[in-house]
Parts: structure tokens; sequence; C-alpha cells
């Protein structure tokens, strides 16, 4: 059977100028006022879809990812290479692409259906569907220039799963909608998924990608890095993250060192993340954490409390730790020395979290020093499907049934 989507040897390029010529008196003075350099967005790929299947495609920002979509979707025209695609598609690729801002949502409605050869009676027995699947009952006869990127999103989708395509071609435009919306889109994708339409898929959230896709590529600097079962080209595609990620980490941690004296002339020195196998700022969901904290001050210091606050990057703090005050406080301390924070169990879920480290005085509750580092270790969750940032220590009871009793 032929596929239903084919790529051969698909390759786009595009101009980047670093000086272009602004008048024609530049142009014809100074020719290398246009001077510029070929930026190949996609290099030498190739695929085949078959009839029924959801196939996706992930990268990082800039891979490549949108242009490969639009070049499907004849949008683009590639420069080496050739696209085929059997049936009607319909494509989602850009919050708003291809509405005329000057007319009302109900006419942007036939316009598409127009543009993809529908007849008007067809758009006349769904048009109620759409507009009450996008909720825009109020502002249809509104024109579009005047909605919201959520309103955008809810016709434009709803518009191309009521044409009744044979081939969706979506690009990242769910995480515009509410929670509700995406719920509703994803339903819906899952029912065209069951009827046997193909869809191909453009995600940066992997848990939606091994949910939906068959198949999966994995695109990097606009050429092909992996592609095959979606759970194989996911994990790859996720390891090599964590693995950039952890080298950044570990390149600002030996570049932050520790903080200036603060009062009474305590710093910080060096603050070190492990997990269970040694690797400094690489912990494992449920594998142990260790947090090392070495600080300085110009004599010992007498009832001092060691507080670790974890947050993940660019949130509020999730969890805060600290030493017992009942333990340390008429305990002397020495004047340098290493503190060590254990964790048995680190309830982090995958992602990159931040630490405040604080050293304070038990009686005054004035803080000696603190150091607050927005990226300190990396947590590495795979295999795991909990959803969130935490991992609460929990039990299920499920009941079973004696086989034996069982007629079969």
């Amino acid at each position: 059977m032929e596929p239903t989507i084919r790529v051969d040897g698909l390759s786009k390029r595009f101009r980047i100028y670093h000086q272009r010529s602004e008048t024609l008196k530049e142009v014809l003075v100074d020719r290398r006022r246009s001077r510029f350099e070929e930026f190949w967005a996609v290099n030498d790929i190739s695929l085949e879809i078959n009839e029924g299947e959801t196939f996706g495609i992930i990268g990082a920002n800039g891979s490549g990812k949108s242009t490969l979509l639009k070049c499907v979707a004849g949008i683009l025209v590639p420069d080496r290479g050739k696209v085929s695609v059997k049936g009607r598609m319909a494509s989602l690729l850009e919050v708003g692409a291809g509405f005329h801002p000057d007319y009302s949502g109900r006419e942007n409605i036939y316009l598409n259906g127009a543009i993809l050869g529908l007849p008007r009676r067809y758009i006349n027995s769904v048009i109620d569907e759409i507009v009450g699947f996008a909720e825009l009952e109020q502002f249809i006869d509104n024109p579009v220039r005047n909605y919201s990127s959520g309103m955008y999103t809810r016709l434009g989708f709803s518009i191309a799963i009521h044409m009744d395509p044979d081939v969706l071609l979506i690009d990242e435009v769910l995480a515009v909608g509410d929670e509700a919306f995406q719920r509703r889109c994803m339903d819906h994708i899952e029912s065209m998924r069951r009827e046997g339409r193909t869809l191909l898929f453009v995600s940066h959230a992997a848990d939606t990608v091994r949910k939906l896709c068959d198949r999966c590529l994995w695109i990097e600097h606009g050429s092909q890095r992996l592609a095959g079962d979606t759970d194989t080209v996911v994990d790859g595609y996720i390891g090599e993250v964590n693995r950039r990620e952890l080298e950044a980490l570990q390149a600002s941690a030996s570049e932050l060192g520790g903080s200036e004296p603060g009062w009474m002339g305590v710093r910080l020195g060096s603050v070190e993340f492990a997990g269970s196998d040694g690797e400094v700022n690489s912990v494992t969901t449920g594998g142990e954490l260790t947090v090392r904290i070495a600080y300085e001050s110009p004599s010992a210091i007498r009832g001092a409390r060691f507080r670790v606050s974890f947050y993940p990057a660019g949130q509020a703090v999730l969890l805060s730790v600290q030493t017992d005050d009942g333990d340390l406080g008429d305990r002397l301390l020495p004047a340098a020395g290493t503190v060590t924070l254990s964790v048995p169990s680190a309830p982090f879920l995958d992602g990159v979290y931040g630490t405040k480290v604080e050293i304070e005085d038990i009686a005054s509750g004035r803080s000696y020093v603190e150091i607050d580092r927005p990226q300190s270790f990396r947590v590495q969750g795979a295999g795991r499907h909990e959803v969130g940032m935490a991992l609460v220590g929990h039990h299920w009871e499920v009941p079973s049934l004696d086989p034996t009793s069982v007629n079969v």
C-alpha cells in the first residue's frame, strides 16, 4: 500500500542577510551590502507515513520542525526533494493562519472550506458544530482581528477537524488554549485516530507525543537524528536534553563558587549536590540526594540554623528543610566545616531544580549569609509516568479475583 505522506530527500534553505541594502542606490553603489549566507533549515529529510498512522516530530526550538511541516502542507516550496500527500489535507500550523482579519469568524469558516474545495452545503451542515466546539457563539459574527489568541486557536482547530480531512497537520498550537479546550482537542484527536485518519504532529510535550504517536522523528539542526518507535526516539531525545542541561549545570556550578562574607563575616563556600551513583548535579527520582555545604567564619559559631530550599527553575519554593533548633541551639560549631544534608528518597520528578542555602542565627533569627542558585541540579525520572513536580509516598490496594472461581 502506498504511504499517505511521502517525503523524499527534502531540503529547504533560507538566506541570512548580515547587512541588507535598504535602497536602490545602496544596491548599485555597494553590492557588498547584500551579502548573505545560506541556512539550511531542513536538510535531506526522508520519511513515509502510512494511512491511519499518527506520526510525531520532536526537536529543540529552531531545529526545523515547523519548516518541515510547512513544506508538507505546501506553504513552502522545498529547494531539493519532493513531498506527496494522498487525500484531503487540513493543517493547523499557526494561530490564525489563513484567517482574513477583516472577515467575521463565520465568513472565515466558509473561506477555509472554499480553499479546501468543500461545497457550501457541506459547510452549512457542520458550521453549528464548528462554532459550538470553538465556544464562539457570542463572537462568531465579529471580525477575527478582535479575537484573542485563544479564540483564534479554538476557531482554527475547530475548522480543521470538522473539514473531514484525510490528513491533519498540527504544529504545537494546542498549548495556547485553556485546560478544558486542550482536553477536548485531545479527545477529538483520539477519535480521529480511531477513525483511521492520518496525523502529523509536532510538539515539545514528550508525554503527549508518547500518548498519541505510533512512530516519531527527532530533528536536530535541520537533519534527521533518529526515527522509529516513539518511546525509543523520545527517550533518546530526553536523554540528550538531560545530558546538555547537566553539562551546563556543572559549568555554572564551577563558575559560581561561594558567597561574599555576610553578617559576622560568615560565608558559604562550595555547595555540592550528588545522587546515589555519585554523579555531581544529577539525581534520580526516588534515589538518594546529598547536599554538602561548606562554610567559613572568623570564629566559632554558636546556635546556627542551616536551611536548604528547593524549587523548580523559575517557580516558587516546593520544599524547604532545616536543621533542628533544639539540637543546635547551644552547640558551638567550628569556624570552618561542612554540613551534609541527606535525603534518602528524592521526592522530585523530572526537571531542573534550583536551591537556596541559608545560615541563620537561631536566637535572633538574623541571616548570616545565603546563596540562591536558580539552577543547581537535574532530576531524571525516566520511565516514570507521574505528572507534576513532587513524588508523594503512597500505597495502592487493588482487589484480586481467584482465577478458580471464574467460569471460562
